[in-house]
């Protein structure tokens, strides 16, 4: 977002001089200028993320235990009924959610072990349905 290669042990310090030298918005993203700004004041990556800077959604920036207590207090508080991720694409993002959020999820009971089927129509519990729906079919009449 802000064209630097950041690591997870900085989470918790603003960037260095040199970094904020280097930094750029991204032309692709309106965000990307907001972050570098508060970046720029001082703010921890920790902070840029968790104040909705990047996202507006909340971001858990954090463990994997982390990110999975979020999901997990989420879910009980009846506060969503699924998630939609946003994850590091150009790093490890997805290997470390699958290889590390994913399995405490399924411990805690959260996450399913394996798959209802072998099509998405199992997975989500629908019936099966050829042709048009008869709903709508009824109201091309």
């Amino acid at each position: 977002m802000i064209g630097l290669q950041l690591s997870h042990e900085q989470l918790d310090k603003p960037l260095t001089t040199h970094q904020l030298a280097d930094a750029v918005p991204s032309p692709h993203d309106a965000r990307s200028a907001r972050a570098l700004e508060v970046a720029r004041e001082g703010w921890t990556l920790r902070d840029v993320l968790a104040h909705g800077v990047i996202d507006y959604h909340p971001v858990v920036a954090g463990t994997a235990t982390d990110v999975a207590d979020h999901m997990q207090e989420w879910f009980e508080a009846g506060a969503c009924d699924g998630f939609s991720l946003a994850i590091d694409g150009y790093h490890d993002g997805v290997d470390a959610f699958v290889d590390q959020v994913v399995p405490l999820l399924q411990e805690r009971g959260l996450f399913h072990h394996d798959y209802e089927g072998p099509t998405l129509r199992d997975h989500l519990g629908a019936r099966d349905q050829y042709g048009l729906d008869p709903r709508i079919a009824e109201t091309a009449r």
